[in-house]
């Protein structure tokens, strides 16, 4: 659901509602699936928890970027890096990857 906000606030070019979205929606996508409550979830223990159910690091690793890249692109330029339509085919990709692995 919030995948889909953030799809809309990009169509209508809303940089900082996309970003903010974006990371509520991977926080959330962590939150659900790791059992962790949001207000108790950090990038170092749902590095932890994945890392307990073998996620693979690379998706791990992935998955932080993504919400680091969101961060920083909220308050600095645009670069290729932060791409709005990049990040939210970057975080599909990996919600992908990831919920393969935590079935």
């Amino acid at each position: 659901k919030r995948l889909k906000t953030a799809s809309g606030f990009m169509k209508q070019n809303k940089r900082e509602s996309f970003y903010e979205e974006l990371v509520k929606a991977l926080w959330g996508y962590i939150s659900d699936k790791l059992g962790i409550p949001v207000s108790d979830l950090s990038k170092d223990n749902a590095r932890s928890e994945m890392m307990n159910r073998q996620v693979d690091e690379e998706y791990i690793e992935q998955m932080l970027n993504i919400i680091d890249r969101c961060e920083y692109a909220r308050y600095a330029p645009v670069t290729e890096e932060t791409k709005m339509e990049t990040l939210y085919q970057d975080s599909i990709k990996v919600i992908s990857k990831l919920q393969q692995k935590l079935k």
